[in-house]
């Protein structure tokens, strides 16, 4: 079979530049949706545009081979996504009533045939009836079968109909918003490569070199698709721009219509969650696409260049899978004559979540689109002229986007090529924060891996990390033991009794957690304090020996990250920051130092300690077994930090901050002495009846205070006053975000954080909440629940949510004088709210009151 590639047809009122443009405020590498997108955008803000692409507009890669289907915002779980798909689908609309090209608002159906795909579609249309009336659940074979006569539906359990979804044009569509770029100034350059980016001493960017010569500008941005990263930046030591994407080839078949007179444009786009595969019906072409792992191959680079892949030929025997599902979902399919393989491509990201940002001064990314370029190009293109104009975002939190979640390791093409195919076969899947991927493990392990290991524990990755989620009982040698999928979303996971043994030692006993994974820095200088008490909310100018909990808030007020900072001498500190923040932490401070012009030296430790988290009443008694000197609340009170030793091992940080709230020491040991001290902690713990416990304990644990995760509960949009923690701010001093959170304290905030706990929940039957659940108030819907955890003490399901009410604000009387409910996946549960942490019994009840989290 052969490739077919879109016929389309150049409206001779189309009038791309020939003319060499010697300067510009933005450049973009890239005419297909991204960079048009983003042309489009930039030009609207007034920027001097010249976008390069080195084929026509639209008409190669990614967006010329597209079937041209935009999910609607519905799809996603997390609620940035939505927002950005609901930008770019008003975008599409407005240009598709301007400019007549081809958008047919068509709608999906979502089929599923287990349950687990049923509570998606449940949770979908919990999230979809908020902002659209018409989506539809249909629990019915004959009804569905009714709609849709030419489908197999008797094995189907559920149907989702989701209205909002749209078949469109992509290159029409990528034509018209460089028309628009155009007629805001821009210029646009078709079948012009761009060859080099120039940067000067400090690595910042002044010129880009095409093959029709130089053009000036302080700002790249590529957004080649799957050509990301392959432009030339010679001073770079990779020679390129590193993206954490890489391209996979995806398979459709384009056939005839099918023998039936009951499908038309508007019939929906079909997405049969249990086969992987899509179908695309018309009145006259079929589409069927098959997402099955073993077709999707990741393209090889077959020559040294680095713009060339070799890409591969459509393979029937790699689609076999996808056709049999396919055939069993529509047999009709088997009675069209022929059809041809198309073999497409997309560019996929290690979590399945596009990339944009500044990934060094002045180069910009927009790539990885994840299959849903077109869902997601146009919000995207939004929010990257935000932080390209403005420095910031204001559709989003950008942090879910960012360039810098990813680490080096992230970029690395052998990395790549084992992830990315099973990201690309999860193209129509939804993956929750517990989704652990079967590829590319074992990267990243703390010095005492396989202790753990043999310990029983259960391993999830985040940032390439292993880190134990759990500690399975008498666990066999031979065992596999990374977790791979999700929790169950109905009924309790495999690990919950695990867990509940686990914190039960680390509320009554003591627990050891495995915190290697966490980001950690040196940070030393002779400006170091003045550096940190600018950048951080809380005043860190303390004693030696001093540990406090800070945020880094943003010009908003919002949080950069959340971290601890522990002094170790007059001019340095040991910061502690959540594991996916190693980057974005890094950048951050570099950024200011710059800025400020100090003298402070930061250096990136995450990887030279193995961080042991010893949580637990008795984990005083241990600590001084194990150290030889007395650990009493009077010699190490809460918030302290000290260098330790442990028998013969030295130079070992001890910090009395469990991240958890109960009583403990993080230790972090230098890691050529981590098996040393490891294994003399866990002989000594005998005593105290010691049990290894995993992240899923930490999480437990925490909710049950009302701690706040990053990524989760707090990001950029959050501010300390929103989620409870504005006093931890010193607004004696001067820092970065304090007139905004002045503003807030003095105006009052529209949102609050709180924590709910959900009554009448059977662990054993209902579903789950994850996050994503609706919050409703007196039977309106007021927020969202961000994260999600058991609480055993407190024996319910806790949440961390947030209530909103812009038109009026949020104070402690609203919330209080609400009745709530939160819906998890069509079933409504009452709740009750809590503004601040709940007073649980503790066996050690030393904790002064700055320790509570809220107040």
């Amino acid at each position: 079979m052969f490739v077919i590639k879109r016929a389309f047809r150049i409206d001779s009122s189309r009038c791309f530049s020939t003319k060499y443009t010697s300067s510009a405020d933005v450049v973009i590498c890239g005419g297909g949706i991204s960079g048009a997108s983003l042309a489009y955008h930039l030009a609207k803000r007034g920027k001097k545009v010249c976008l390069f692409e080195k084929e026509a507009v639209g008409c190669g890669g990614a967006t010329s081979l597209s079937a041209g289907l935009v999910s609607a915002p519905i799809f996603w779980q997390d609620a940035s996504m939505q927002a950005i798909a609901e930008e770019s689908h008003k975008l599409y609309a407005a240009l598709a009533e301007e400019n007549k090209f081809r958008y047919v608002k068509c709608g999906r159906a979502y089929l599923a045939s287990s349950m687990s795909s049923e509570m998606c579609l449940r949770r979908m249309y919990s999230r979809g009836i908020i902002h659209n009336d018409n989506v539809e659940l249909i629990d019915c074979q004959s009804e569905m079968l009714a709609r849709w006569p030419f489908l197999q539906t008797e094995d189907v359990q559920l149907a989702l109909l989701s209205p909002e979804d749209v078949a469109l044009d992509p290159v029409a569509l990528s034509q018209e918003l460089v028309r628009h770029a155009q007629e805001n100034g821009a210029q646009v350059f078709e079948n012009c490569k761009v060859e080099e980016v120039m940067l000067g001493d400090e690595k910042q960017v002044y010129a880009v070199k095409t093959c029709q010569g130089l053009v000036e500008t302080p700002v790249f941005v590529d957004a080649a698709g799957i050509w990301s990263g392959t432009v030339l930046v010679k001073p770079l030591l990779q020679r390129h721009i590193q993206t954490a994407t890489h391209p996979c080839t995806y398979a459709y078949i384009h056939t005839s219509k099918l023998p039936t007179g009951v499908v038309g444009d508007f019939t929906p786009i079909f997405n049969d969650l249990e086969g992987n595969v899509m179908f695309r019906c018309t009145s006259f072409k079929t589409l069927c696409a098959g997402f099955a792992e073993e077709g999707v191959r990741p393209l090889a680079r077959h020559t040294v260049s680095n713009d060339h892949w070799n890409r591969p030929e459509p393979d029937w025997d790699k689609f076999g899978k996808n056709l049999e599902n396919s055939l069993h979902r529509l047999p009709m399919l088997g009675e069209i004559g022929h059809g041809d393989l198309i073999c497409g491509m997309e560019s996929y990201t290690p979590d399945k979540i596009p990339t944009i940002g500044e990934s060094s001064q002045g180069t910009f990314v927009m790539c990885g689109m994840n299959g849903q370029g077109l869902a997601l190009a146009g919000g995207l293109a939004k929010v990257l002229t935000e932080l390209i104009c403005d420095g910031r975002a204001e559709t989003i939190d950008v942090s879910r986007v960012d360039v810098a979640r990813f680490v080096e390791l992230h970029a690395n093409s052998q990395y790549l090529m084992e992830r990315v195919p099973e990201i690309a076969a999860a193209t129509y899947r939804n993956l929750y924060h517990s989704y652990q991927c079967h590829t590319a493990r074992n990267l990243r392990m703390a010095p005492i891996y396989h202790q753990l290991r043999d310990a029983g524990a259960v391993f999830g990755e985040i940032m390439g990390y292993e880190r134990p989620l759990w500690f399975e009982k008498n666990s066999k040698p031979e065992r596999n033991a990374l977790m791979q999928g999700q929790d169950t979303l109905i009924g309790k996971p495999i690990w919950f009794d695990r867990v509940a043994a686990e914190y039960e030692a680390c509320r009554e006993r003591v627990g050891l957690i495995d915190m290697s994974s966490f980001a950690k820095f040196d940070i030393t200088g002779p400006d170091s304090v003045k550096f940190l008490q600018y950048l951080c909310s809380a005043n860190v100018d303390q004693p030696i020996g001093t540990t406090v909990y800070t945020g880094m808030q943003h010009e908003n007020g919002g949080y950069v990250t959340d971290c601890t900072l522990s002094r170790l001498s007059e001019d340095s500190f040991f910061m502690v920051a959540p594991t996916i923040q190693q980057e974005r932490c890094m950048t951050w401070m570099k950024k200011w130092a710059a800025k400020m012009e100090v003298n402070v030296h930061v250096q990136d430790v995450t990887g030279a300690y193995t961080a042991l988290d010893i949580i637990g009443p008795s984990s005083r008694y241990l600590m001084a077994d194990v150290t030889g000197v007395s650990m009493s609340s009077t010699e190490f009170p809460t918030f302290r930090c000290q260098e330790i030793n442990i028998g013969m091992a030295t130079g070992i940080r001890a910090i009395s901050v469990t991240h958890c709230g109960e009583l403990g020491w993080v230790i972090y040991i230098p890691n050529e002495m981590a098996q040393n001290v490891y294994e003399k902690v866990v002989a000594a713990g005998k005593e105290y009846s010691l049990l290894h416990a995993g992240y899923y304990t930490l999480r437990q644990l925490r909710i049950e205070k009302f701690y706040v995760y990053w990524g989760q509960d707090i990001n950029a949009t959050v501010t300390p006053v929103e989620c409870g923690r504005a006093f931890r701010v010193d607004f004696k001093k001067d820092f970065i975000g304090k007139k905004a959170l002045e503003t807030q304290l003095e105006r009052g905030v529209s949102k609050r954080f709180v924590q709910i706990l959900i009554d009448k929940h059977d662990k054993e039957t209902d579903p789950w909440p994850q996050g994503g659940e609706t919050l409703y108030r007196d039977g309106r819907a007021v927020g969202l629940t961000t994260s999600a955890a058991y609480g055993f003490t407190l024996g319910s399901q806790v949440c961390i949510a947030y209530v909103e009410n812009k038109e009026f604000g949020v104070s402690n009387d609203y919330i209080n004088r609400g009745t709530y409910e939160v819906d998890i996946a069509g079933k409504r549960f009452s709740v009750r709210v809590n503004l601040h942490s709940p007073s649980l019994p503790m066996i050690s009840s030393e904790h002064p009151l700055h320790y509570r989290p809220t107040q």
